[in-house]
């Protein structure tokens, strides 16, 4: 067969939407795009989805459609996934696509997003968008590449909201750090550095991620320090510590989190379910940590806890 990507479009019920869309990300497919009755958003491996604007409404679409990509001749993995994804009620389609055709269809996905903060803004786009910036904006350009997102899922951009009203709240030191576990492409650590903050370290055990968050940290003419390394190999404190991963993943690493915030600094995290919100609060306000506020944005719950000073 040609070189190319296999494209499936699996349908179902909305509930079942993130398992759907994990089953698809672990038979292989690079990302995971979403479409619903009203809106085209795009999820991907480290939650980075897209949409035009953070808004506050809830999407009641019962039905779901998400697309995602095999490589072609991956029938197997195509074979695999389409019984598990029949037993949570969900049926597929497939299509064939070129990689010219691939490379068009994931660009028209992705469109700018802006996050917004009492008055303060971050906008994130992708490198093929012109956008002029407006006074007082802070603007992030960023390469996706094949695998990666732009930003703009509500986990995400929630934790983008989380930074802006934690700066602008004068709540951290001058010159201030962070560590950004899960980091993607680099976006919260690369809005982080054009918000003043002077150490800015990235980890991801995914090493391709790390490739794309190189090439956006060049782009943006900022400084990271990135590492594939496990959370506990990676060295000192800092004054924030934002983790979008999956809230399984935050209570396993809580204890490790928390030893990496200096008293008197901010936890973010994000990736959490509202069904999950309670166990996320009590497994870190166990651990010590206090509760200072929270996002929604649809099922996604953020969650920043403050570290005591001593």
């Amino acid at each position: 067969m040609a070189q190319g990507w296999i494209e499936i479009r699996a349908t179902g019920p909305g509930e079942s939407k993130d398992l759907a869309s994990s089953l698809l990300i672990a038979s292989g497919s690079p990302g995971v795009q979403e479409e619903t009755v009203d809106n085209v958003a795009g999820k991907l491996v480290s939650h980075s989805l897209w949409e035009e604007e953070t808004r506050e409404d809830e999407d009641t679409s019962p039905v779901r459609a998400l697309k995602a990509y095999l490589r072609a001749g991956d029938e197997a993995a195509l074979g695999a996934v389409r019984p598990n994804l029949s037993r949570i009620g969900w049926a597929l389609e497939t299509s064939f696509l070129k990689d010219t055709d691939w490379s068009e269809k994931w660009k028209k996905g992705l469109k700018p997003i802006k996050v917004k903060y009492s008055g303060f803004s971050v906008t994130v786009k992708p490198t093929w968008h012109k956008l002029k910036r407006s006074p007082g904006e802070i603007l992030i350009d960023i390469d996706p590449g094949m695998a990666f997102g732009t930003g703009g899922h509500a986990t995400t951009k929630m934790c983008l909201k989380s930074i802006l009203r934690i700066v602008k709240g004068g709540l951290l030191p001058k010159g201030p750090s962070i560590l950004d576990v899960g980091t993607g492409t680099g976006v919260l650590a690369i809005a982080a550095v054009k918000l003043g903050f002077k150490k800015a370290v990235g980890t991801d055990i995914d090493k391709v991620a790390l490739k794309v968050a190189r090439k956006n940290a060049s782009l943006n003419k900022t400084k990271l320090s990135l590492s594939a390394k496990d959370l506990s190999g990676i060295p000192g404190k800092y004054d924030l510590v934002a983790a979008n991963i999956l809230a399984g993943e935050l209570t396993r690493l809580s204890r490790s989190l928390n030893d990496r915030i200096k008293p008197g600094g901010f936890l973010i995290l994000s990736g959490i379910l509202d069904s999950e919100q309670a166990a996320i609060e009590a497994a870190f306000t166990a651990i010590g940590l206090q509760k200072a506020f929270s996002f929604n944005e649809k099922e996604w719950v953020a969650l920043v806890f403050g570290k005591p000073a001593r």
